[in-house]
């Protein structure tokens, strides 16, 4: 058997960071009715994976939508991504929460087919495990999908942090925020996206009128899992943001202005 001719191998597997086209893969969570749905339907030919319905009210956007009513759903809008013979750019996940709920729905019911003795509806603590795993080889295929952007959605929840300080006496830790997931679920949304966002909304006056603003959150923060992959610095957080803004931002480091009309 003649050797391996590696450094013929290492040229064609060798390539520079420059070289390399990537759309990202952005997780967006926040609290109910904050904008995530909308944040996701911003993006260009977008097909929408709806566990919550939270995009039937979207008549103005009317984004083409894949209804999640059970986990085989996922697995079948997958299949049709993957042959590519489709004419998306983007598809949202709009609703890790849910969709781990019907994840753990699943492995149960398949335990309970397996199980003569089971009780139905009982949940076994081996199912929350084997829930993991399908969520992660789940969010793990859809980052693998070629030649399309993927926006991973979530419930946020409330999360005690833990303080770094070494004196006992340091004041009571606060309270953070982070996505509504499993810990390990979270992990392994969190390293595989380039960018993680907390959408919120705020109170702006605006010449003594006051409005609500919604913002996403990009830059690292001691009480949120947040931050984002970019040669340039981001700022703390875009107003009104959409995914058209965010994908400038990241490439060029500058978030556009929209301009008044004339």
């Amino acid at each position: 058997m003649p050797a391996k001719d590696y450094e013929s191998i290492a040229s064609r597997t060798i390539v520079k960071p420059s070289q390399i086209k990537k759309i990202p893969r952005i997780l967006v969570y926040g609290r109910n009715k904050k904008g995530k749905s909308t944040f996701g339907a911003s993006a260009p030919d977008v097909l929408i994976a709806d566990p919550e319905q939270g995009s039937v009210w979207m008549k103005g956007l009317d984004p083409d939508i894949w209804p999640l009513n059970r986990w085989e759903d996922l697995n079948d809008l997958y299949s049709y991504l993957r042959l590519g013979k489709h004419p998306y750019k983007w598809v949202v996940l709009d609703g890790l929460t849910r969709i781990n709920d019907m994840a753990l729905d699943f492995t149960m019911k398949i335990r309970e087919e397996k199980a003569i003795d089971s009780q139905p509806g009982m949940v076994d603590r081996r199912d929350w495990g084997q829930a993991g795993k399908v969520m992660k080889t789940m969010m793990v295929n859809f980052y693998n999908l070629p030649n399309i952007g993927v926006i991973y959605t979530a419930q946020e929840r409330p999360l005690e942090q833990q303080g770094s300080e070494a004196d006992e006496e340091a004041e009571e830790t606060p309270m953070g925020f982070v996505a509504d997931l499993p810990k390990g679920s979270r992990g392994s949304i969190n390293s595989l996206v380039d960018v993680i966002g907390r959408i919120y909304v705020v109170d702006v006056d605006y010449n003594g009128t006051t409005k609500k603003q919604r913002r996403l959150w990009l830059s690292e923060h001691p009480l949120y899992d947040t931050g984002g992959r970019s040669d340039h610095v981001l700022p703390d957080y875009i107003k009104n943001p959409t995914v058209p803004k965010l994908l400038e931002l990241l490439e060029t480091g500058k978030v556009p202005v929209r301009k008044r009309a004339q």
